[in-house]
């Protein structure tokens, strides 16, 4: 099934969103993956299928393969908790492109050592400036006057309403004064309702394309 992604013009910058996506020229960005989730539910005891631990590594792999960034940016939560077998899993993926630099802004789950972050070929960061994008994991407190925050964090998502009680929550990017809001890219992420004000933007993510909402 093709998707259609959605290009915008943010801070005099065309930039493209996709399926829980974001690119800026050769830049691919992404948050929130929290891998290794899907273990860390299971010795919870709850219900979460085995195969459903591959979903995001084969969402990311086909995702890399069809974009062809230089760089693949992720904006905080790589890894949902501990050292696991996952983390082997995104190293093979990231050792199948060797000329794509793979960066890591650190979020408040990354909770490994930097040696760990390194051996699987990540250069890590606690902030990354873009042009006028300024990247972070949460939402950054203080910023310039021309400066657009990019981050992840929250897991934004967007009340759709159809006829009668028919309602879907959808993962979106939400634009809102100097903060642009990234979706999360993991599966088992949860999302989180938005509040939009009449000046925000937000970019809904559907099933085969993405759409502004507002």
């Amino acid at each position: 099934m093709s998707f259609n992604p959605l290009t915008a013009v943010i801070a005099e910058t065309s930039v493209t969103f996709g399926n829980r996506w974001m690119r800026m020229n050769d830049d691919l960005i992404i948050a929130d993956l929290h891998l290794g989730k899907t273990m860390h539910f299971r010795k919870a005891g709850l219900p979460i299928p085995p195969s459903a631990r591959f979903t995001d590594q084969s969402a990311l792999l086909n995702l890399i393969n069809a974009e062809q960034p230089n760089r693949l940016i992720i904006l905080g939560d790589l890894f949902h908790s501990a050292l696991n077998s996952e983390m082997e899993e995104f190293g093979m993926i990231t050792s199948q492109f060797p000329k794509i630099e793979f960066l890591l802004v650190i979020g408040n789950h990354d909770i490994l050592s930097g040696s760990n972050y390194r051996s699987l070929d990540l250069q890590i960061f606690e902030t990354l400036s873009i042009g006028p994008f300024f990247l972070t994991h949460e939402p950054a407190a203080e910023l310039e006057n021309d400066q657009i925050n990019i981050h992840g964090h929250i897991h934004p998502g967007a009340l759709l309403r159809g006829k009668g009680r028919q309602s879907l929550m959808v993962p979106c990017f939400h634009l809102q004064n100097q903060h642009l809001i990234m979706p999360a890219f993991g599966a088992l992420t949860g999302l989180m309702k938005i509040k939009p004000k009449k000046k925000d933007s937000v970019f809904g993510v559907l099933e085969t394309e993405v759409v502004k909402l507002i």
